[in-house]
């Protein structure tokens, strides 16, 4: 008898393990006709089919026949990776002039290379499904820096702190991985922080960088405080360890040419993993930013000398750089950094128009900024993680936009703040009638 209950048992369990492990799992989903930029070594289909299995892409063919959860008809329409906006600060700002809701900048005794911006995190701020809206999947999100108040002329200020990345679906999980890079200043900007001279905040950051060295030849010695008096915290310097030990990017900003130039020579001396971001002299240094392997985080529609750093803005940088062999990644306008990060697809379009290859326009909004960051997301092939926008044109054509956005196999609400004021007053009978009544 008792044999027989543990029988009833065994079997009861299985099937709730069975029930519980199905509803666990991602639905299956076809995408159907579209056309189809894998920004893989699959290249591009005119008419395809990709099917996405549990999360990933599972398949890429012609007039697949499968059963799947979920249809979607993409005739007529253009298939992508998500767009993977290279720097933002989406989660630590709402409102740039409200300092309430602005968690990006240090400031004053602030930690330095050791800030880690994570716990100020929101994943519900509106700023996200507003992106996602526009394409974007997953981001890399920054802190920021004050140029003006206490930080100003502080040693340790050059360095922003430590960046993370995140999947776009606005859930308490989507932090896909932290520690991605540290930022530092040089330039225009490093040399308002350093108190006055960019030559001051280069000689800072090589001070760091020769203290973390130092650091960690002596390690013990330094923490028991048998050691000369070091400029650098503790926490700071074990900060900078993943950078001289080569295992993390250091985003450094310059647009100036001369300033990228000695940015590589950091990076030689230090074997640092270096990513320029702004570079609107780039073109200038094409072929050393190639030769030292430094690929460049630019905004493709910088054409007018904002600054003395950017005299030589041109709207072909993307392109002279691409020609060169520097692999570049695309950023939205930077006013627009944050808010509007989507409009990455729109400086890709105007590069483009500029002389950039088209594939190459799509990858440096995408698969090229996973590759710099050591990120999921990019490209489409099999076993890839499935973040995936079917566009109603094309996605680098300004009037097209996202008709379904995939973030991990998961279809996503397109739905955002501004839509749903558009819609309440644009079609009052299908909301509230009042703009006082909820």
């Amino acid at each position: 008898m008792n044999g027989l209950l543990n029988k009833k048992l065994l079997v009861i369990c299985t099937l709730i393990f069975g029930l519980a492990t199905g509803t666990a799992q991602a639905e299956t989903i076809l995408i159907k006709g579209g056309k189809v930029h894998t920004l893989s070594d699959r290249g591009s289909f005119e008419s395809a089919d990709v099917l996405v299995v549990d999360g990933r892409v599972q398949e890429i063919g012609l007039d697949m026949n499968v059963r799947a959860d979920r249809v979607i008809d993409a005739r007529g329409k253009v298939v992508t990776p998500g767009v993977i906006a290279p720097v933002s600060e989406l989660g630590l700002v709402e409102i740039g002039a409200a300092s309430a809701t602005n968690d990006n900048a240090v400031t004053g005794d602030s930690i330095g290379s050791s800030f880690d911006p994570l716990p100020a995190y929101n994943p519900k701020s509106t700023l996200i499904p507003f992106n996602r809206a526009g394409g974007v999947t997953r981001a890399v999100v920054f802190p920021g820096i004050s140029l003006w108040g206490d930080s100003v002329g502080d040693p340790q200020r050059v360095f922003a702190g430590r960046g993370f990345a995140i999947k776009l679906n606005g859930d308490f999980d989507s932090v896909v991985a932290r520690d991605v890079a540290q930022k530092a200043y040089l330039g225009e900007a490093g040399g308002q922080l350093a108190g006055g001279s960019r030559a001051s905040a280069y000689a800072k950051i090589k001070n760091a960088l020769e203290e973390a060295r130092e650091y960690r030849s002596n390690r013990a010695s330094i923490r028991r405080g048998d050691w000369r008096e070091m400029n650098h915290s503790i926490a700071d310097l074990e900060a900078l360890q993943p950078l001289i030990d080569g295992e993390q990017p250091l985003l450094v900003t310059a647009d100036r040419a001369s300033d990228i130039l000695w940015a590589i020579e950091l990076a030689k001396e230090f074997s640092l993993q270096l990513v320029i971001a702004g570079a609107a002299e780039g073109w200038m240094v094409a072929d050393q930013l190639a030769a030292a392997k430094v690929p460049v985080v630019i905004d493709a529609i910088n054409n007018l000398p904002l600054s003395f750093s950017s005299l030589g803005a041109r709207l072909d940088n993307a392109a002279l750089l691409t020609k060169a062999g520097v692999t570049v990644a695309i950023s939205g306008p930077e006013y627009a950094s944050t808010h509007n990060v989507y409009l990455s697809r729109q400086s890709a379009g105007n590069a483009v128009a500029s002389g950039l290859p088209y594939e190459d326009g799509l990858k440096a909004i995408s698969a090229n900024v996973a590759q710099i960051f050591g990120l999921e997301g990019g490209s489409l092939k099999p076993g890839a993680v499935a973040d995936v926008v079917v566009w109603s044109g094309d996605p680098l054509e300004v009037t097209s936009y996202p008709e379904q956005v995939l973030i991990e196999g998961e279809p996503q609400s397109l739905v955002t703040r501004s839509t749903r004021l558009r819609d309440r007053y644009l079609k009052p009978e299908q909301g509230h009638g009042f703009g006082y009544k909820y």
